[in-house]
C-alpha cells in the first residue's frame, strides 16, 4: 500500500470517527430537550442500520480496505444509527410547531446525584480516573404520565423537593415528540402535606 493511500485511509477514518462522535454529543442535547424514553430512537435506527448493512456492507470496502461482511456491517450499523438518531432529534426539535405551544404542569418526582471522574493522563499511552465530580438530575412526571430527567445545577437542585410543580412549555416535534425548553422552567414550591 502507497503511502499517499494509507494518508487517504487515515483522514477518512479520522473524519467518520469524528462526524460519528460529534452527532452523538448532539444528539444527547437534542434529546435533552424532547420527551421520550432514550432508548426508543436508537433502538430504531440501529435495526434499520443493521437491515441494510445486509445491502450496503461492499459500500464501506473503500474506507476499511476490508472484505469482511461482519465488520463492514457493523461498521454501517452504527454509522447509520448514528446518523438517523441525529437526524430524528434535529428535524422533530427544529421544525417543532410553533403554533402548537402549549403550558403543562409537571411533577417533581425524583432526585438524582451520577457520579463522574474526570480523566488524567500518566503517561503515553494510560488514562487514570482522576478527581471525582457530580452532576444532579430531578424526574418530572407530566399530566400525561411521560417521564422526564432534567439536569440541573446544585443550587437549584437542593431548593427543589419531591411533589414541587414546575410548569413546562410544550411543543408538538415534526415526529410528535413533545420538545420544551430548559429555560422556560418554572418551579413552584408543593405545600408539605404535598410532597412525597
Amino acid at each position: 500500500m502507497a503511502k499517499g493511500n494509507k494518508f487517504v485511509r487515515g483522514v477518512k477514518i479520522a473524519v467518520a470517527v469524528l462526524a460519528v462522535l460529534v452527532m452523538s454529543v448532539w444528539s444527547m442535547i437534542l434529546y435533552s430537550d424532547a420527551f421520550i424514553d432514550w432508548w426508543i430512537v436508537p433502538a430504531v435506527t440501529l435495526g434499520v442500520g443493521i437491515a441494510t448493512a445486509i445491502h450496503m456492507w461492499k459500500w464501506w470496502i473503500p474506507l476499511t480496505w476490508s472484505e469482511s461482511g461482519l465488520f463492514n456491517g457493523m461498521c454501517h450499523s452504527v454509522f447509520a444509527a448514528v446518523l438517523l438518531t441525529f437526524a430524528f432529534f434535529a428535524l422533530n426539535n427544529m421544525l417543532a410547531d410553533s403554533a402548537s405551544e402549549r403550558a403543562d404542569t409537571a411533577v417533581v418526582t425524583g432526585h438524582f446525584r451520577e457520579e463522574h471522574h474526570r480523566h488524567r493522563r500518566v503517561g503515553r499511552r494510560y488514562v487514570a480516573n482522576g478527581e471525582v465530580y457530580y452532576t444532579y438530575k430531578l424526574q418530572l412526571k407530566l399530566s400525561d404520565g411521560r417521564t422526564k430527567f432534567v439536569e440541573m445545577p446544585l443550587k437549584n437542585y437542593r431548593r427543589i423537593h419531591d411533589g414541587d410543580s414546575a410548569s413546562v412549555v410544550l411543543r408538538d416535534g415534526l415526529f410528535g415528540v413533545p420538545v420544551f425548553d430548559h429555560k422556560a422552567l418554572r418551579f413552584r414550591k408543593a405545600k408539605r402535606s404535598d410532597r412525597r
